[in-house]
């Protein structure tokens, strides 16, 4: 992902925010268009329909509610969202992602598939239906460095749409130095990664960050199988059970373990599922100096002033 400034145009032909939507870094040739499925016409009588390029399609597991997506490449982007309107169910929207010179090849296509789907399936964020990348396809060195830089620009693109789809929940830490705050609320903004935090208690042993999206439970972190008597008649104990079902917590004797980062938006969930009972999380979730969430986000002032949820 880019970290310097850049002017994105989003351009409705219909004048709907909801129906088909183009967007371009203003400097490079690189564009993708947004397809709802019940736009598809629309988007076929496009001159654009027939170009090269690659596409996403996104949906849900219709059991799980988990987001899916499909990767693909083809020479003719029109014929193909038809055989897929025809044959695939799961999802609502595609987005084609196009050269407005026509300049992008078979050859590209193929490059550009095979790295969608292996940074996809690192950043783990959508189900893939694809499956595993395979193997890397042969492709010049100079054009695999031109697929280097199409890639950059819809990964810029496809997220501004609302589409994260290679953003890992968690980013890599970056050398940088930190800022000098003296407001707590500062810190959260100070750490590339996310504010870090930890959930710690009898049977419980929980590491997290505090991320734009929301909180998200690092893999490996693990609380209490056991649940008291009230959570376990609970709504937040089925949400928990179908987690376990999904294979995104496993139980392993006494404890319930994260099987991989986790994303959640309020940080009282989380904290429920691991200590086995209804919970504050605001107040569960601490640093490692040991102040509350909820006083390092300001939630509470200058005090941990416990609150109904």
């Amino acid at each position: 992902m880019s970290d310097h400034p850049q002017t994105i145009q989003i351009f409705l032909p219909s004048g709907d925010p909801q129906g088909i939507r183009t967007a371009a870094i203003t400097t490079r040739i690189v564009q993708v268009v947004e397809v709802p499925r019940l736009r598809l016409d629309a988007f076929l009588r496009m001159p654009e329909s027939d170009f090269v390029g690659v596409y996403f399609l996104f949906g849900e597991n219709e059991e799980s509610g988990v987001a899916k997506a499909y990767i693909g490449q083809t020479g003719n982007l029109g014929m193909r969202l038809r055989q897929h309107n025809e044959k695939k169910d799961f999802w609502n929207r595609a987005v084609v992602v196009l050269s407005r010179t026509q300049s992008l090849t078979v050859t590209h296509g193929h490059y550009l598939e095979w790295l969608a789907i292996s940074r996809a399936t690192e950043a783990q964020r959508f189900e893939l239906e694809n499956g595993t990348a395979g193997s890397k396809p042969h492709t010049p060195p100079a054009m695999e460095a031109e697929c280097q830089e199409v890639f950059k620009t819809l990964d810029i693109l496809l997220t501004t749409l609302g589409y994260p789809l290679f953003d890992p929940l968690v980013r890599r830490r970056m050398a940088v130095p930190s800022l000098p705050s003296d407001v707590p609320g500062e810190q959260v903004q100070s750490n590339q990664d996310g504010q870090e935090l930890l959930c710690v208690s009898s049977g419980v042993e929980a590491h997290a960050r505090y991320t734009e999206e929301g909180l998200v439970v690092l893999a490996g972190s693990y609380g209490r199988a056991d649940v008291s008597e009230a959570f376990l008649k609970s709504r937040s104990f089925q949400k928990r059970q179908l987690l376990i079902d999904q294979g995104v917590l496993k139980l392993e004797g006494p404890r319930v373990v994260f099987a991989r980062d986790t994303l959640f938006k309020s940080p009282s969930t989380p904290a429920n599922y691991l200590l086995g009972r209804s919970s504050n999380g605001w107040l569960e979730w601490k640093d490692e100096a040991g102040q509350s969430f909820g006083a390092l986000m300001q939630r509470y002032g200058d005090t941990d002033k416990e609150v109904s949820l």
